[in-house]
C-alpha cells in the first residue's frame, strides 16, 4: 500500500508531535510511506530525528525562503517591510505549489493523507484512490469569515473521510458543513502512555542550572506564547490573585512563540517577575508537568489539548477553560478535573485555590486524573487509523 502524509512543518507542537507518533504506531509490513512536509525550518525541525526510518521524508520549501519571510515578517510596520513580507509570502506559495507538482509527478498513492489540512487548496493535484483530511481544531475558531468558511466546505468535499480528533468538534463541523455529515470519523489522537511516564523521569535536556525549579512548589501552563488562541492574560491575572491570597505556588510557562515580548510585558505590569518563570520551549516537557502541583490551561479555543490528556497521563490536577474544543470532554464535564469559563479570571483563581487548599479533592483528582487518562492509549486509536487507511470507518 502507497501512503502519502502530508503535515506543514516538524516543528514543536501538539499536532506534528501526534503525526510522529501515528507514523511510528503504523505497522510498516505493507505499506510504502512518503511523508511531504511544506517548512523546512532548518534547526527547528525538532521530530525529524524521531521519524521511523521506514518513512521516505520530504520537504517544499526551501530554509532560505522561510527565513526570508520571517525577517520582513518581523518589520511589517513599515509599509516598505510589509510590501516585502506579501511579495516572499507570494514566493513561498509559488514553490510550495511547484515543487509540490515535480514531487507529485507521475506518483499515484493508494492513501492520501492531509494531516494539517494544509494540501487543501491543491488536492487536485495528489493523484490517490483515498483522500483523508485531519481536523486539528474547530474551523469557526480559526476562520471568521462566512466565505472562507464556505471555501473550505467546497474543498472539503474532495476528500473520503474526515477525521475529528473529539466529539465536540465531529458535532460542530457536521452542523458547520451538513453535507460533510457521512464523511466525519471521530478518532482520538494516540498516546503512549509508557513512554510519556518514562520519559516525565528523565531530565537530560534540562541543563543544570534549571534543575533547581523542578523542586520548587509551582504550577505548570503548556502552550505556544500567542495571546489570541492561549489567553495568557487571563492566567496571569488568576495567577496574581492566588498570590495575593498568600498561596506559594510559582507560575511555569513552557513554550515559545513571537508574543513573549507582550506576555513579558503583562508580568511586569502585574508585578510577577519573581513568581512567573518563562521555560521556552522543550521537546520533552514532561518532568516540569509530572512535577507541578497542578497544570493550569486558559485557551480560547482549541482540538483535542494534547497537554491536558498528558497531565492526565503524569497525574497532575487540571484546571482548564471550558473552551471549544476538548477541555470538557478530556475531563468529562468537570468530573475528572475543573473546569471555568473562558476569559474568566476568577473562576480560574477559584478552581485553583480549591485543589491547592484541600488535600483530600487533590488526591481525588489525582486518581481520576490516572483513570481518565487510560482512554487515550494509542492502541485503541492506532487501530481505528489503520481501520481507515485499509478500506473502512472506525
Amino acid at each position: 500500500m502507497k501512503i502519502l502524509f502530508y503535515n506543514g512543518s516538524l516543528r514543536m507542537g501538539g499536532a506534528e508531535k501526534i503525526l510522529v507518533e501515528v507514523l511510528n504506531g503504523l505497522n510498516k509490513n505493507n505499506k510504502d510511506v512518503d511523508l511531504l512536509i511544506s517548512d523546512n525550518v532548518k534547526n527547528e525541525n525538532f521530530f525529524e530525528k524521531d521519524l521511523p526510518k521506514e518513512v521516505k521524508l520530504n520537504y517544499l520549501i526551501s530554509s532560505d525562503l522561510i527565513e526570508k519571510t520571517k525577517f520582513y515578517k518581523s518589520k511589517k510596520k513599515n509599509i516598505f517591510y510589509k510590501l516585502m513580507y506579501n511579495y516572499y509570502m507570494k514566493k513561498e506559495q509559488d514553490e510550495k505549489t511547484e515543487n509540490l507538482k515535480k514531487f507529485l509527478k507521475e506518483k499515484e498513492y493508494d492513501v492520501v493523507v492531509d494531516f494539517d489540512m494544509g494540501l487543501s487548496k491543491n488536492i487536485d493535484l495528489v493523484n490517490g484512490r483515498k483522500k483523508i483530511a485531519w481536523i486539528h481544531s474547530p474551523i469557526d475558531s480559526w476562520y471568521k469569515k462566512p466565505d472562507k468558511i464556505k471555501r473550505l466546505g467546497e474543498r472539503l468535499k474532495k476528500y473520503d473521510i474526515l477525521v475529528t480528533i473529539c466529539d465536540d468538534m465531529k458535532e460542530r463541523t457536521e452542523k458547520l458543513y451538513p453535507f460533510l455529515k457521512e464523511k466525519l470519523v471521530r478518532i482520538y489522537n494516540p498516546f503512549d502512555i509508557e513512554k510519556i511516564e518514562r520519559l516525565s523521569e528523565e531530565l537530560l535536556e534540562i541543563k543544570e542550572d534549571k534543575i533547581g525549579l523542578l523542586k520548587e512548589k509551582y504550577i505548570i501552563s503548556v502552550g505556544r506564547l500567542d495571546n489570541y488562541s492561549k489567553d495568557y492574560y487571563t492566567l496571569l491575572k488568576g495567577f496574581k490573585n492566588i498570590k495575593s491570597k498568600g498561596m506559594k505556588e510559582k507560575l511555569y510557562i513552557l513554550g515559545e512563540g513571537e508574543e513573549r515580548p507582550l506576555i513579558e510585558g503583562w508580568i511586569r505590569e502585574l508585578e510577577l517577575e519573581k513568581e512567573v518563570v518563562l521555560l521556552g520551549k522543550y521537546k520533552n516537557p514532561y518532568p516540569w508537568i509530572k512535577n507541578a502541583k497542578a497544570f493550569a490551561h486558559s485557551s480560547r479555543f482549541e482540538g483535542l489539548p494534547t497537554v491536558l490528556i498528558e497531565s492526565l497521563i503524569c497525574g497532575v490536577p487540571v484546571i482548564s477553560s471550558d473552551c471549544p474544543t476538548g477541555p470538557r470532554e478530556i475531563l468529562k464535564d468537570g468530573e475528572v478535573g475543573i473546569l471555568y469559563k473562558v476569559g474568566d479570571s476568577k473562576g480560574l483563581e477559584s478552581g485553583l485555590l480549591d485543589i491547592l487548599n484541600n488535600d483530600k479533592l487533590y488526591q481525588k483528582y489525582v486518581k481520576l486524573s490516572l483513570d481518565r487518562a487510560k482512554d487515550f492509549c494509542k492502541e485503541s486509536s492506532l487501530k481505528e487509523i489503520e481501520g481507515i487507511l485499509n478500506g473502512y470507518k472506525g
